[in-house]
């Protein structure tokens, strides 16, 4: 297995974000690592709006 292969069981976002501040190897690596960030604060606020949904 090679230095930057993904490793069994890894998720391709995790992939990204161990190799995110090593330039030339994952493309644009800041810019996919910020769009998780955003996918998660979107799922973060589903969820909460959901929550609030459920409980009126």
């Amino acid at each position: 297995m090679g230095q930057f292969d993904q490793l069994p069981g890894e998720t391709r976002e995790q992939f990204v974000r161990r190799f995110s501040q090593r330039p030339g190897v994952v493309a644009d690596g800041v810019t996919l690592v910020d769009l998780y960030n955003r996918i998660r604060m979107l799922e973060a606020r589903v969820d909460e709006l959901e929550e609030r949904n459920a409980e009126s």
